[in-house]
């Protein structure tokens, strides 16, 4: 269908682009051996992207792990003319502000200390969805609008989407695929925008599952921006007396970045997303990047959340040197502790670059696990990776990588050679090791191909995992492709 579709986009006058990937791994896990899962270990993901004037199109298919072939296929087509007039159907990505009253699907992580200098992104956001991220277990179906006129902009979505009740957006098993879109939600949502404030309002009703529920919010939003500061806010409340918000103070001048962020954010508003990655009654957070010198870099921050199920804090600070124009170390700490347990994590890594085509980098994670229920664990690990290019059209990456932990939460982290658009990092714990081999060809100028394999090991083990996911045996092994091609 995809190779259909890139033949049809290609008589019209535009651009756009096509990927293609395709991973494996071995042995299979025991939702397929034990047929709990109706597909097979394959993983596969195309994604076609295709504009022309104002006009563009995206149409995505995946497949996960267990998965029946095609399991998730979206479609999407928007108009953007950024002067005057923007709207969506199909899939959508949708923001309104800093996210409280209106986000889908929201950040994929946060709370990171170290990320705190910078003030919370406010944007607005009516566009077609192009990851499966965004569409596999909640997808948001609709239309979106949004018009300027004389400063003031209106911002309009609807949408009636199929929803499943959980948010893994797995359909493996027989239960998975029968739950799938079994829950019909309704959104309606509006904003107003004038100069540097808007308000907005928001209306989702979801039936079917187990519950049947409404909810009706409205927000109030701004920011305020300069070359050296900023100010931006959101605050949000329903009609069941719930209360939301977030304000951000930020300041950039003579080589020091920092920011204050306050937020509250309860967790309980479908369609909506709050800072720090977590719900929490009360949070502050203050972060600053120093430019110290030429080639010295400090990244510091500091996090605290108050939390019904438990209080939270991180913290972490990280030093970036640039030694002789061809040596670069980085040295970081971080630490997250609640009432009942803490974590410390540090690394130290190193990268040397003797020639523009060849790079050695060496990275020493440590963990150190403390609780007051369960027992101490510490870890180390070190990975070697090694990065050449011995003609321009090819890259070839190789990396060594060795944990030794006293359990799960101790666990350290090694870079995965994962192709863009992945997560990139593999979690070692126990006595395991991660060998991987990476290899980019460069096809043409618009062209690129990529390969990558994975065996990952851990000393004495009968199987790895857990539930379906188990594998037999002490390792696993990978491998897969993907092609990027613009057009």
């Amino acid at each position: 269908m995809i190779t259909i579709i890139t033949a049809l986009v290609l008589t019209v006058s535009g651009f756009g682009d096509f990927r293609a990937r395709a991973e494996n791994s071995w042995p299979d896990p025991a939702g397929i051996t034990q047929n709990k899962w109706q597909g097979s270990s394959l993983v596969s993901y195309q994604r076609l992207r295709f504009h022309w004037g104002m006009w563009s199109a995206v149409f995505i298919t995946e497949k996960d792990q267990g998965e029946q072939w095609a399991d998730l296929v979206t479609a999407g087509v928007g108009y953007n003319n950024l002067q005057r007039f923007t709207a969506a159907a199909g899939w959508l990505q949708v923001q309104f502000a800093h996210g409280l009253l209106l986000n889908h699907p929201g950040p994929w992580s946060g709370g990171d200390p170290l990320e705190l200098s910078k003030t919370p992104a406010w944007r607005l956001r009516l566009q077609p969805a192009e990851s499966p991220g965004a569409s596999d277990a909640r997808p948001l179906t609709g239309v979106a609008a949004q018009y300027v006129y004389s400063g003031i902009t209106v911002s309009g979505v609807a949408g009636w989407s199929r929803i499943d009740p959980g948010t893994s957006g797995l359909h493996r098993s027989y239960s998975e695929t029968q739950s799938r879109g079994t829950v019909d939600q309704k959104l309606a949502a509006a904003r107003v925008g004038w100069g540097p404030a808007g308000i907005s309002f928001a209306c989702v009703s979801q039936s079917g599952g187990s519950t049947a529920d409404t909810c009706s919010r409205v927000a109030a939003d701004f920011v305020f921006e300069t070359q050296t500061s900023s100010l931006t806010g959101e605050v949000a409340a329903d009609f069941d007396s719930t209360f939301n918000f977030v304000v951000s103070a930020g300041a950039f001048q003579s080589g020091i970045r920092h920011a204050l962020t306050v937020s509250r954010y309860t967790g309980n508003w479908e369609r909506s997303a709050g800072e720090f990655g977590a719900s929490h009654l009360i949070g502050v957070g203050y972060g600053l990047r120093w430019h110290a010198a030429q080639d010295v870099t400090l990244d510091a921050g500091a996090l605290v959340l108050d939390r019904e199920e438990d209080d939270t804090f991180k913290a972490g600070i990280q030093l970036t040197e640039r030694i002789r124009s061809r040596t670069n170390l980085r040295q970081r700490l971080k630490l997250t502790a609640t009432q009942q347990e803490s974590t410390l994590r540090a690394q130290v890594t190193a990268s040397w670059s003797p020639y523009p085509d060849f790079t050695l980098s060496l990275k020493i994670p440590a963990a150190f696990y403390r609780s007051t229920s369960n027992p101490k664990e510490n870890g180390t690990g070190v990975e070697v990776r090694l990065k050449h290019s011995p003609v321009s059209a090819l890259d070839i990456t190789v990396s060594a990588a060795a944990g030794s932990t006293d359990g799960w939460n101790s666990r350290v982290y090694a870079y995965s050679l994962s192709f863009p658009g992945e997560f990139g990092s593999k979690a070692l714990y126990n006595s395991s090791v991660l060998l991987q081999a990476a290899v980019c060809v460069h096809i043409s100028d618009s062209a690129t191909l990529r390969a990558k394999a994975g065996w990952f090991n851990m000393q004495n083990a009968v199987s790895i995992g857990s539930g379906s996911s188990e594998t037999q045996g002490s390792s696993r092994t990978t491998a897969g492709m993907q092609l990027d091609w613009e057009f």
